[in-house]
């Protein structure tokens, strides 16, 4: 008898844990827009992206942290950060004129932060730039590469993936985000 019930609870959990919306997934892609949307965006393609995400009931808030190359480091020399109001949302990062601005986008408007010092990359060689462009199942805890460009004092250069800080750049600039089961105060 008590096997039964046993059994008849362990479907009940899963039944209700598979009907409850959410895979437990967590993921960030690149928006998709209607083609007029696209059309005008396209204008304006290498100055801003957004990004689509979807998050578990777990994770509570989220991070965007820039990131500039200095004396061949990468140091954090800005972030946005709060907590989510809900499971789904759209995010956008723009890389204008030396400058990063953040754009978290819901349903009652939008927030904006904006970073000066993005590194000059007109003095280099060549430049590399990395977005990321496929739905990418997403760690907590874990940053995922949105955007990160970078400048070389060479010809010979290798291709940027989301791993930016392996590249053996001079100068660069990126923008990560990083989704946390922990509420912000």
């Amino acid at each position: 008898m008590k096997m039964k019930l046993f059994a008849l609870a362990l479907a009940i959990v899963l039944c209700l844990s598979s009907c409850s919306g959410n895979s437990g997934q967590i993921t960030v892609k690149p928006s998709e827009f209607s083609e007029e949307t696209q059309g005008v965006l396209q204008i304006i393609d290498n100055e801003i992206v957004f990004f689509d995400y979807e998050v578990s009931d777990l994770i509570r808030s989220v991070s965007i942290d820039i990131w500039n190359c200095v004396d061949g480091k990468w140091v954090s020399v800005g972030k946005s950060y709060g907590n989510l109001a809900s499971k789904e949302g759209r995010l956008a990062v723009r890389l204008l004129d030396g400058s990063w601005d953040i754009f978290f986008i819901d349903e009652d408007g939008n927030s904006r932060t904006s970073y000066k010092g993005a590194p000059d990359m007109t003095s280099s060689v060549a430049t590399a730039s990395y977005r990321l462009s496929q739905p990418t199942q997403v760690e907590p805890g874990k940053a995922v590469t949105l955007w990160a460009v970078l400048g070389f004092d060479t010809n010979a250069v290798v291709q940027v993936s989301s791993d930016f800080r392996d590249a053996d750049c001079t100068v660069g600039t990126a923008a990560t985000v990083t989704f946390s089961s922990d509420v912000v105060d």
